[in-house]
Parts: C-alpha cells; structure tokens; sequence
C-alpha cells in the first residue's frame, strides 16, 4: 500500500541502537562509504509527522449542528444602535416581540430613544462535555447594528433553533452582567483609581455583581464586536455526539493518486497506526486550548470540539490541520523516501527491519511492467539471498546490545541472520565491478548501507524496497508514491556525481 505521505515535513526520534543519526543533507549526496550510507539511510522506532499528511483537504467535512437566535437587548444605557440602524432594530423589535410573546410596553417604552436598544444574534458555540437536558452552556452574542456594549442590558426569553428548526436552547429572562471593569480592578480587587466616587444613592459593587460580570466577556475583532455569555442560556433537548447539535470535522483517510493515467482513492495510514494519531490529536489541541475528543470510524478521524469556546468550527479545523501526530508502527517498519532532506528513513520496530525472503532484480522494477516505458537497465545490479533467518533469541534483541547493554559488558543471545549478496556496477553495457560478500545481518537497512558502499544508488535503494515489499520479502509499507518521485533525475544526478566527484 502507497502511503501519500509527505515525509519532508517529518521529525523523527532516533532509536538506541541507531548510528545514523548525524546531521541531515542539504543536496543529493553520493559519497559511496560507510558514512554516506548512514546519512542516506536512516533507521529511527517512530515519526513525527503533519497530521495534514493523511487526510485531503479538498475531502474535509465540517459538520456544522449550530443553533442560533436574533433578539433585542433592551434597557440599554446610550450604547445601543443609533441612526439609521435604530430604525431597522426598533422594527425587528416590534417582529421579535410578536413571535415570542414579550410585552409590546417594553417596545413602546424604548420606540423613539436611539441608544437604548441592540439587535443581536446568538449562536452556539460547543456543548460542554456531559451537558444534559437543563444544563446551561456558554453561547457568543454577535451586535448587528452599531451598538458597542450590551453589558448591563435587558433580554426577553428568546428560543434558539438549529437549521431543522428545532428549538434547541432557550434564553432566559435576565439582565446581562453588567460591565465591571469600569469600577473594579480584578487584579487588585479594588476600585479603579480615577473613577468617580459612588454618588450618594448609588450602591457599591457587591462581590456577586463582580463574580457575575465575569461571565460575559467582550471580544473586538476587525469583524466586529462580540460577547461570550458563559451561563443565561438552557439546553432543551439531550445532547450527544451522535445528536443534531453535535459539531464535528470529519478527515477522511483517503487520498486520490495517479495510476498509470487513472485517479484512485488510497488509504494513508494504517488501522494499526490510527489510536497513535488519535492520542496525538487529543493531547495538542488540549494543549492549544482547544479540547476536542477524536475518534475512527471506518476509513475516517471524527473529530469533535468539547467545552466552551469563541472559535468557529472552520477555525478550529485550521488550527487541527497544523497539530503533528506521533506514530510508532508495531506489526511492520514503514519506509519514508524524502527527497528534502535526503534520506531514506525507516520507521519501527527492529524486529521487522529484517529479511523473510531472497531479493534480486536486474532490471528496475518501475519501469518493468509498463508497456509504455522501456525498461530500464539499472547501473546497479544486485542478488540478496536469504542464508539464515534472523532469530531474537531468549533476550528478544536479535543480539543487538541496549546502551545498558554496553555499558555493562552484556551481549545478548539471538542474532540478526546472514545473506550472500552478488552485487555489480555496469556502464555502457558492460560490467564495470562486480562482487560475492556474505553479511552477517538480514537487516534490509544494513544490507542497504553495505550495499551503498559497493556502488548502489538512490534509485536502486528505493527499487530494492520496492521489490522486497511487492515480494513479501520485507513486512513494510512505502511511505513513498514512487509515481510522484522523480526517479530520472536520481540517475542522472549520480550518473554525474560518478563522472566527476567532487569533495564535500
């Protein structure tokens, strides 16, 4: 399986037992010995990669269950609409009050006083986590006309409906909190200096009014003003996920890729790897301030907000396309071609970096069965034979020594199996070196190192991948879309490095 994974966008923790570790490179790199190898060919248990990497952005389904409602806030003190806009408000009032029955006095009372009255709309904003029939739950209050406070206003019942017109919420008959912040100091917890003093029939703050304001929030944006009213309004209807209100942004694990002139549909990342991701996506939007639970269902992510929030949904997706996911493969390594970086990376466990069968090729493999291409004749040629299995012993380590291992003098049983590799370079047609070497390792990424050291290049490394994967000879998933790799350049660019090398 193609994994459309764009690896230059990878980090990556090195294991243990890994010597490849060194600095990363900038440019394609052919210097054909032991340290070349181990930059090209990097070995690491785990990735670290955009979660945007698995999932099409074009295919993203926001789930939108938003209820919302207009109303008026009245008994306003000179920060409501004015002009032309108090007209248009003052006339949606008299509608307002027809349909939901508040008292036509209220409106009469107001009619011909400009700054008194504010159009609104209310919105949802998530359902806190557990919330149930009666419960409260925070919603954003939009100003529609040019009104530039609410605090301290008056609102009517008001009953908010989701888009099949079921009343979902409703707002109760209450006085907004009123705004603090003119005459109390919450980090010092006493009167701001310069204010007025209480005139002599004005009462002071009680430690209610002031825990009370603290429920509605103002928030400036160039799109307008807006508020957060934490408590005022009542849940009508059982929420759940699965329910009518419930936000959600779905990510399909699917991606469209070219094949041989078709487009198909793959799957990205493997069932194995999606708890990782899902653990991954829940503890970085937490520790972004936006709690979400995430879970799989079928070949997608749902990912839902919980608590309270001020962001729309849209917003909140384009804060989850930026979090990274921490994914450690366990039934198989993954094998990431990056060429960014430059490196050939494998992910996993060490216990399936090693051989289960014989691998050989002449020809390259990605050109053999197309009927349009001629195939191409590689200029590194190689046999792997399979000698003996790898075996990880009583120890389970393969024979391979922990740091602990070696620092207390410790080799531990098992061993990593033994290959013969008849390997040769040709040129013009024409061998040009050739060679029969056994190794001690069925390690495909050491067989690859020591193979580097031979002559093989990049194109042959990926094709070597490439054929133990389609041959079961490696329990492996490409991290690579071999389609979309320029794999013509890699020959040219070594075929030069070899003609004229150069020190670097």
């Amino acid at each position: 399986m193609l994994l459309c994974l764009l690896a230059a966008c990878t980090t990556s923790q090195p294991t243990d037992n890994d010597n490849g570790s060194g600095p990363t490179i900038s440019r394609p790199e052919f210097r054909q010995d032991a340290g070349g190898a181990e930059l090209f060919i990097r070995r690491y248990e785990a990735l670290r990669v955009g979660l945007v990497n698995y999932f099409e952005p074009s295919r993203v389904d926001l789930v939108s269950r938003e209820f919302s409602a207009e109303s008026i806030v009245f008994q306003l003190d000179n920060t409501g609409d004015t002009g032309a806009l108090y007209e248009a408000t003052a006339e949606r009032a008299v509608d307002l009050t027809e349909a939901n029955g508040w008292p036509l006095s209220e409106v009469n009372n107001e009619a011909d006083i400009e700054g008194h009255l504010a159009l609104v709309r209310i919105e949802s904003i998530g359902i806190p986590a557990g919330a149930r029939t009666g419960d409260y739950i925070p919603v954003r209050i939009r100003l529609i006309g040019n009104a530039y406070d609410i605090r301290a206003g008056f609102m009517y019942p008001t009953p908010m409906r989701n888009s099949l017109g079921k009343t979902v919420a409703m707002i109760e008959r209450m006085y907004l909190p009123l705004n603090a912040d003119k005459y109390f100091d919450k980090t010092t917890g006493k009167r701001i200096e310069g204010e007025p003093e209480l005139e002599p029939d004005e009462e002071p703050l009680t430690e209610e009014q002031i825990a009370d304001s603290l429920n509605l929030t103002r928030h400036v944006a160039p799109g307008g003003t807006s508020f957060t009213l934490r408590t005022g309004v009542r849940l009508l209807a059982d929420i759940s996920d699965t329910e009518l209100v419930a936000d959600r942004i779905v990510l399909p694990l699917m991606r469209e890729v070219e094949d041989k002139g078709y487009t198909k549909l793959i799957r990205t990342m493997s069932a194995e790897l999606v708890p990782d991701a899902l653990v991954s996506i829940e503890e970085e939007m937490a520790a972004k301030g936006l709690p979400v639970t995430a879970v799989a269902s079928g070949d997608n992510i749902i990912v839902t907000p919980i608590g309270v929030r001020d962001l729309t949904l849209r917003q909140i997706y384009e804060v989850l396309a930026g979090v990274s996911v921490n994914l450690r493969p366990r039934r198989n390594v993954i094998v990431v071609f990056d060429d960014d970086l430059w490196r050939l990376a494998t992910y996993g466990p060490v216990r399936h970096r090693f051989l289960l069968d014989t691998v050989s090729f002449t020809t390259d493999p990605f050109t053999r069965d197309d009927p349009n291409v001629e195939p191409y004749q590689l200029p590194f040629r190689v046999s792997c034979r399979l000698l003996e299995r790898a075996s990880p012993g009583r120890s389970r380590q393969y024979g391979i020594p922990t740091a602990d291992d070696v620092r207390n003098g410790v080799t531990p049983d098992g061993h990593k199996g033994r290959v013969r590799l008849s390997w040769s370079t040709w040129k013009d047609g024409r061998v040009v070196t050739e060679g029969v070497d056994e190794l001690d390792s069925s390690d495909f990424t050491d067989v690859l190192r020591f193979l580097w050291t031979k002559g093989m290049g990049p194109r042959e490394v990926l094709a070597f991948v490439y054929e133990a994967t389609n041959s079961l000879a490696l329990a492996a998933e490409l991290g690579f879309n071999y389609r979309q790799v320029d794999l013509d350049k890699l020959a040219r660019e070594q075929a030069a490095e070899v003609d004229t090398p150069t020190e670097r």
